[in-house]
């Protein structure tokens, strides 16, 4: 919980940012278009609240090995509105 994520396919400050945006992100046109509208410039304020693993013995696979984050912007985490954490799966 909390700490440093260990990213698969990169910034997940800027996905959590675009997203709550309501930009697509599931290929590059999203980023262009958040990069376009300004909006790269608050993926510092997104945590990570949780990271979990693919854990095969678990019975716990995203995708090709991959992870789930839990990202929730500073101010909603100061609040503690985690309603508003959004959830984010990363693979290789």
């Amino acid at each position: 919980m909390g700490g440093h994520a260990d990213e698969i396919q990169g910034s997940l400050g800027l996905e959590a940012q675009l997203v709550s945006n309501g930009i697509y992100c599931g290929d590059a046109k999203g980023h262009e278009e958040g990069r376009a509208r300004g909006l790269d410039s608050g993926a510092d304020d997104w945590r990570l609240l949780l990271q979990v693993d693919s854990e095969e013995q678990a019975g716990m696979m995203w995708g090709d090995l991959g992870r789930l984050y839990f990202m929730i912007h500073k101010d909603d985490l100061r609040y503690r509105r985690f309603d508003k954490v959004w959830l984010i799966l990363q693979c290789s």
